[in-house]
């Protein structure tokens, strides 16, 4: 009972949040325009202030574990190659293929992860989980932009793609965080306070604003599609990698981090992406809605099953 609590307590809080948010736009408070406003906002400042944060406030010498990031990289590429081979042939549309493959390896791990093992271990303890997502969000973003160039009707040409990643605010927070640490840097007492503050507004501001998006009309053209997808990014990403994690004998908040990685829905991002690449947009955004739904269940029961078993 006590590890049910444990995972119930972990994932309660995102799924609050998230259906907050949708009752807060069927009430009226807020129209689309307005969540995409916040939303935005929360990707260019919060977000990068609560990845600062938690490796400005972290131990470096215990989160950083070389291994762990050795197999995420090979994870996240194995995966992308796998959906390369597949998915072209069950999905005859380039337009729907570019888009499948980027929202079945590219999760919404620093909204999910981050949040989960900072509710599991403690804001001084989630230290791993935000190293982890320097290395992903970057990686995740270059695929992804291989993906959709590969199929797009109109080439934006690598180097404009190229200099975008570059200026990800996601990115530059774990960056100057890395840097801050490396050189000792100690803020101001009311410098740290009104960044730490703000920091703490990103999870909270982003469930919402995504949970305000959820939009369930026309899913039925789209229905053997968003299968594909949802099934590949909730059940099949994790049930590939978690085993093998395990196996490979990772644990406690390295695995935790690992499991939310593979676990988390798909990425916001990946919808403004396809759609300024001109890929199915609406597929995109029915991707990002449905399989953040699933992945609340899925990913405590992800939690879970490691608690019981005592590896996190």
């Amino acid at each position: 009972m006590d590890n049910l609590i444990i995972s119930a307590n972990a994932v309660l809080p995102l799924m609050i949040c998230m259906g907050a948010g949708y009752f807060f736009r069927r009430i009226g408070l807020g129209d689309e325009s307005f969540y995409a406003k916040c939303n935005n906002l929360c990707f260019k400042t919060f977000l990068p202030m609560m990845l600062f944060l938690n490796i400005y406030d972290s131990d470096l010498s215990t989160a950083a574990q070389p291994g762990l990031f050795v197999f995420t990289a090979l994870a996240i590429l194995g995966i992308f190659l796998l959906c390369f081979l597949i998915i072209p042939r069950m999905v005859k549309e380039d337009a729907r293929r570019a888009v499948l493959i980027q929202g079945i390896f590219r999760s919404n791990y620093v909204i999910f992860g981050v949040p989960i093992a900072v509710n599991l271990y403690g804001e001084t303890n989630a230290a791993v989980a935000a190293l982890l997502a320097a290395l992903a969000v970057p990686l995740f973003n270059v695929l992804a932009v291989v993906a959709l160039e590969y199929y797009s009707p109109k080439k934006t040409g690598i180097r404009s793609v190229l200099i975008g990643i570059l200026k990800n605010p996601l990115i530059w927070g774990a960056v100057i965080g890395l840097l801050a640490k490396a050189v000792g840097l100690t803020l101001p007492s009311p410098i740290y306070k009104a960044v730490s503050d703000m920091g703490k507004m990103a999870t909270p501001l982003a469930l919402v604003a995504l949970g305000a998006t959820f939009q369930f009309r026309a899913v039925r053209k789209n229905l053997r599609y968003l299968a594909i997808g949802v099934i590949g990014r909730i059940v099949a990403v994790p049930l590939l990698t978690v085993p093998l994690a395990i196996a490979l004998g990772f644990r406690d908040a390295g695995l935790l981090s690992l499991t939310i990685l593979f676990a988390s829905p798909t990425a916001v991002a990946s919808y403004t992406m396809a759609a300024a690449a001109g890929h199915d947009a609406e597929l995109a955004g029915q991707q990002v809605v449905f399989t953040s739904i699933c992945s609340l269940f899925s990913v405590f029961l992800w939690i879970f099953f490691l608690k019981s078993m005592g590896m996190i």
